[in-house]
């Protein structure tokens, strides 16, 4: 009985140390940046889900990946996937110019 209390109780002591060790996925870290019409914005840290939209109206779009994560290609309203050549993910590291109205949504 004694040894199996102690297996117990070690058991417990390390999902309390994982579960206390892991941090949340609320945000990505770096930067993501969107270059259009000769201006570049730069997203420091964007939240999981943000959805980063490109101007309709000024001509094809730059976005250059930072964060530690990769992001997801989208149309005008984040709600679908890119279709076309490719994959539709911008990979850390990664920069690929689209057609204006093309949207990136950071990876939840």
């Amino acid at each position: 009985m004694r040894r199996i209390l102690t297996s117990a109780g070690a058991l417990a002591a390390a999902g309390l140390l994982t579960v206390g060790l892991t941090t949340s996925a609320s945000a990505a870290t770096g930067q993501l940046y969107v270059a259009q019409d000769g201006q570049t914005r730069v997203y420091n840290n964007p939240p999981a889900r943000a959805c980063i939209k490109s101007d309709p109206a000024k001509g094809d779009v730059t976005f250059t990946n930072r964060i530690d994560d990769y992001a997801y290609l989208t149309d005008a309203l984040c709600q679908r996937l890119i279709e076309g050549p490719g994959d539709p993910y911008l990979r850390r590291g990664q920069t690929r110019t689209l057609p204006a109205g093309t949207s990136v949504m950071i990876r939840a």
